[in-house]
């Protein structure tokens, strides 16, 4: 059987009312990395919700602070949102990032869902996707050309020069996440990687090939493509009472894309070997990385489902 890591979610982002401090989080990923598991990953907004406001630390500040702080852990965005940033600003802050983290990045990308924040910020929403693309273009060109110059929408790029480079050649992996054809298209074309979320095996599998399909025709080599799914994950007594804290869980902190097949079934929950049989499914499936997210009662138990996790599941594999 194929070999499969495990990456972990770091819950940057609570329900409103709570709080997490961000060197909580810190320390939940030095403890990963002990653990064994492969990489962490955060999630990214800039704002979320309006009556009910989730508050969320921001997701580049907190992998600068695990890099610092880590070895060999991967550092992933679970996605960045890149339709509403600065494309030249985001290169410098990913290019220090990788050099930081001595080329450990891997920038999970996406155009954006939430209308609020993109007028928040002042970008257009309804072009997101075309500005994922310009924005890709822009950066790629700044972490790989000495000298570039090129004019995209209000950037004028004159004889530009953007050093350092970051460690990682050609630049640091970009896995994108998205869902519906005209996405998983654009995955293939422009990415290097495909983030799922919530996916069943079913659903990855019949998904992935599209994936790749898109690399194949793109000129790509698929054998060269990764992918992760990020699902939620506990490890408990029996299947029963697991299911019933991961769906709670999920009613008090996810939203499961409409257009998605995004579903509470993808979950891994039970006792060790109810875990295990389910991550045996999803190496079938292709999936190369399981992006565990420790689905709790209170966000004080992370730790100890981080640890159950590392210590109960991670060698058996």
């Amino acid at each position: 059987m194929p070999k499969i890591r495990f990456g972990l979610i770091l819950q940057n982002y609570v329900a409103a009312g709570e709080s997490i401090h961000p060197k909580e989080l810190v320390a939940h990923a030095v403890k990963a990395e002990e653990l064994g598991y492969s990489s962490i990953w955060v999630w990214d907004h800039i704002l979320l919700g309006s009556k009910n406001v989730f508050p969320v630390h921001d997701s580049l500040t907190i992998l600068t602070a695990v890099a610092a702080r880590t070895e060999k852990l991967r550092l992933g965005t679970g996605v960045l949102v890149v339709s509403l940033r600065n494309p030249v600003v985001l290169a410098k802050q990913i290019a220090t990032l990788d050099n930081l983290s001595n080329g450990r990045v891997t920038l999970g990308i996406a155009a954006g869902w939430y209308q609020r924040e993109f007028q928040a910020v002042g970008v257009p929403f309804d072009t997101r996707g075309r500005t994922l693309r310009t924005n890709v273009e822009v950066m790629k060109r700044l972490w790989t050309e000495n000298t570039i110059t090129g004019t995209y929408g209000k950037h004028n790029l004159k004889n530009t020069t953007m050093e350092p480079k970051p460690v990682q050649k050609p630049h640091p992996p970009l896995w994108m996440g998205g869902y519906i054809d005209r996405v998983l298209k654009r995955v293939g074309e422009l990415a290097d990687g495909w983030i799922s979320y919530f996916y069943t095996p079913e659903s990855f599998s019949k998904s992935w090939q599209k994936v790749v399909m898109s690399a194949e025709q793109s000129g790509k080599e698929p054998g060269k493509m990764g992918n992760c799914d990020i699902l939620p994950t506990r490890l408990d007594i029996n299947a029963e009472n697991g299911q019933k804290v991961v769906n709670s869980f999920i009613t008090k902190y996810c939203d499961l894309p409409a257009w998605s097949e995004a579903t509470p079934k993808s979950m891994i929950a039970g006792t060790s070997k109810d875990c295990t049989n389910k991550i045996e499914q999803y190496i079938k499936a292709g999936v190369q990385e399981l992006v565990l997210i420790p689905a709790v009662e209170k966000l004080s138990e992370i730790p100890e489902q981080i640890e159950k996790l590392g210590k109960s599941i991670i060698p058996s594999f």
